[in-house]
């Protein structure tokens, strides 16, 4: 034997040794991409026929509805229902808005009402006898606690 072709016999062995191994991995990968997709198709092929049968059942409920005049009644009634949702959404802003503005001034008009009242120390000062006399209000207050 000559040394070229010992050579390609070499070279030959290198390229035999590198493939197999790689179409080994192509084959083992090409059969679970079969699998997977056997599975795949069985599963479309599951949901389409869901899918039709739903559809199928769509059809003829609506077609009976269509036949005794009753989709047009349940149009309507979900068209009020929306209408009366929007018109709440509108009220519950107003009312929101309007307790915004009334609550404050409740309040404030309690505490009023509450600064007037024959407990409040303010009330008592008017009516005390310094109060009568000249005093300063302001003072009548801390005299009494102080005795």
């Amino acid at each position: 034997m000559e040394g070229f072709q010992i050579a390609f016999l070499v070279l030959a062995a290198l390229v035999v040794g590198a493939l197999l191994p790689l179409l080994v991995q192509l084959y083992s990968v090409l059969h679970t991409l079969k699998h997977v997709l056997e599975k795949t198709s069985k599963d479309i092929e599951d949901g389409a026929r869901v899918v039709h049968k739903v559809a199928d059942r769509v059809d003829r409920l609506t077609a009976d509805l269509e036949k005794d005049g009753k989709l047009d009644t349940m149009v309507a009634g979900v068209a009020a229902v929306s209408d009366m949702a929007l018109q709440l959404r509108d009220t519950i802003r107003v009312a929101s808005a309007v307790g915004a503005a009334v609550v404050p001034a409740v309040g404030a008009a309690v505490r009023a009402w509450r600064a007037d009242g024959p407990d409040h120390p303010a009330a008592a000062s008017r009516e005390s006898p310094g109060a009568a006399a000249g005093a300063d209000p302001i003072e009548q207050p801390v005299k009494e606690v102080a005795r």
